[in-house]
């Protein structure tokens, strides 16, 4: 029964407090710590990863952007001239593009607004071309571009007219 009445004694005492030992708030600590330091390298780890994978598809965007906007500025413009490393579309209406190509971008230049894209450029080829037949002539943009340090050639076409051909001799 002293026993019992022993502990009565102990919390009826209002100057001691229920409490974590010292080596229990140190064992806690390093264990939070640890597992702390196991959460950052997981979420580095997967920083890194979504970073990588945010430039490649940054990279390949601006690839199937420039496609597009060549197809179509090629598809939609009367006349296409090459100055310096210069592209330059006339369109039908009097709406005019151009194509800046330098080492490291290209910049896509409208009416209404500039695009960017963020695509290695080794070298640009403007030429006349025959199809086989020889009935029909075509211009032909050769682009020798580097993405991801891979080098692939982009080749587009835009036909040329008996009417063109035509005020090239005149001229």
């Amino acid at each position: 029964m002293k026993k019992v009445s022993m502990c009565k004694a102990i919390f009826n005492n209002q100057k001691s407090v229920p409490a974590f030992s010292i080596i229990e708030a140190i064992v806690g600590m390093a264990i939070t710590a640890i597992i702390m330091g196991v959460i950052f390298m997981i979420f580095t780890i997967i920083t890194d990863r979504m970073l990588d994978f945010k430039n490649q598809n940054q990279l390949i965007n601006d690839l199937n952007r420039l496609t597009y906007c060549l197809n179509k500025d090629i598809f939609e413009k009367e006349q296409m001239t090459l100055v310096d490393n210069t592209i330059f579309f006339n369109g039908y209406s009097g709406l005019k593009s151009s194509y800046q190509f330098s080492n490291n971008y290209i910049l896509r230049s409208n009416d209404t607004f500039i695009d960017t894209f963020q695509i290695k450029l080794n070298t640009i080829v403007v030429d006349t071309i025959r199809s086989k037949s020889g009935k029909l002539f075509f211009q032909k943009i050769k682009l020798n571009i580097e993405p991801n340090e891979k080098v692939m050639d982009l080749k587009f076409y835009k036909r040329i007219y008996p009417n063109e051909l035509l005020q090239t001799i005149n001229q």
